[in-house]
């Protein structure tokens, strides 16, 4: 009898102990395989252990002189309630380790950033308005990341920089999600300047912006939405994989927002022309043809444009195009992320190894 009492210890014991390795492999930060490999394994553990238990009672029920004689004792109460807590942990510790593992693939590897990464500096937007073009260009080359400067070679890209009007006015970054259609069409030069985003961070070589305003009250609450703005929270820089992880704040409004387009303004300008979204989650690309599913070559830039003219008014602002459905996308819930290959070449296949890969991620 003792010896099915340490068998039926040695499973309810297991089975605590594969629990809390369960936990553990879902708050480390592993790798997906490493994580799935792992997962499998406790499983199994856990499976093990069970059918120690199982083994057990079927062991004692025919084992002479234990639980096959006929009078009820305390010890055979106590088999069965052990037994029945042995099989409810399992079925509750199967439960829990598959609503944790889901969460850690939609959540946690959306929030983990890479070892070898290093956060770098989001840098202020600021008013263009009436600035002289070389010294908006002044500021962009200061704003270069040192790590990031040393990993390309840079050089203003002409197409990209050309058409934009010294000294001229810019589209603001407030009349870029509302406008008010009754105010004077000249406001939305004012204020900062919505193009400063990546002006002035040219580590975000590729951005998510707003193709088009909601031409609504401005007072309403989605013009204020600060994840409409799309200003990143963080970005970081990893020199050994040539990586740019971008972090940006998810709102409901984001959601439902359906003028949302990647930009290559800063790819473009570095050389990297060519992108291919390779890898992505919870983004709908709604058009054909688009990055998700072919090579795209980026050729945004600065031109003088109407956003800020209207019937009575002659002013223009420097504005970003193009607007191309390649690049429309929508976000259809959180977290979401969008992982670029980009090159400097034309890639004979999009499988190849990259120049550089920059991922945007939305979390709430």
């Amino acid at each position: 009898m003792k010896k099915y009492i340490i068998l039926l210890l040695i499973s309810v014991f297991g089975i605590i102990f594969t629990q809390l390795l369960g936990v553990f492999l879902i708050s480390a930060n592993l790798s997906n395989t490493v994580m799935l490999v792992s997962a499998i394994v406790s499983l199994l553990l856990k499976i093990g252990f069970f059918g120690l238990g199982v083994y057990t009672l079927v062991a004692t029920f025919k084992h002479k002189g234990g639980w096959a004689v006929k009078t009820f004792k305390a010890l055979n109460w106590i088999y069965v309630i052990l037994v029945s807590l042995i099989t409810l942990v399992v079925v509750i510790s199967i439960i829990n380790m598959a609503i944790k593992a889901k969460n850690y693939y939609n959540t946690s590897a959306l929030e983990v950033i890479p070892p070898t990464a290093i956060q770098a500096k989001i840098n202020p937007l600021i008013d263009y308005n009436g600035l002289p073009k070389d010294f908006i260009l002044g500021l962009r080359f200061g704003n270069i990341d040192s790590n990031f400067i040393k990993m390309m070679n840079y050089s203003p890209k002409k197409e990209v920089w050309e058409k934009m009007e010294d000294k001229g006015a810019w589209f603001s970054l407030e009349k870029s999600v509302c406008f008010d259609n009754n105010k004077d069409c000249r406001t939305k030069a004012k204020g900062l300047s919505a193009l400063s985003r990546q002006i002035n961070n040219p580590i975000l070589l590729v951005a998510p912006v707003m193709i088009a305003t909601y031409h609504l009250d401005e007072k309403l609450p989605v013009c204020s939405d600060e994840g409409l703005k799309l200003v990143p929270k963080s970005v970081y820089l990893d020199v050994v994989n040539s990586k740019i992880i971008v972090l940006y704040k998810g709102t409901k409004a984001l959601t439902k927002c359906k003028y949302l387009q990647l930009s290559g303004l800063n790819a473009r300008d570095f050389g990297l022309e060519w992108a291919k979204v390779y890898k992505k989650q919870n983004i709908y690309f709604p058009y054909p043809n688009n990055i998700s599913k072919k090579l795209y070559k980026f050729n945004d830039s600065i031109v003088v444009g109407n956003f800020c003219k209207d019937a009575k008014h002659e002013t223009r602002c420097n504005v970003l195009s193009p607007v191309d459905d390649k690049l429309v996308f929508n976000i259809t819930s959180y977290p979401a992320n969008i992982e670029l290959k980009l090159w400097k070449n034309k890639p004979l296949f999009t499988f190849n190894d990259s120049d550089f890969l920059f991922e945007i991620r939305f979390v709430e």
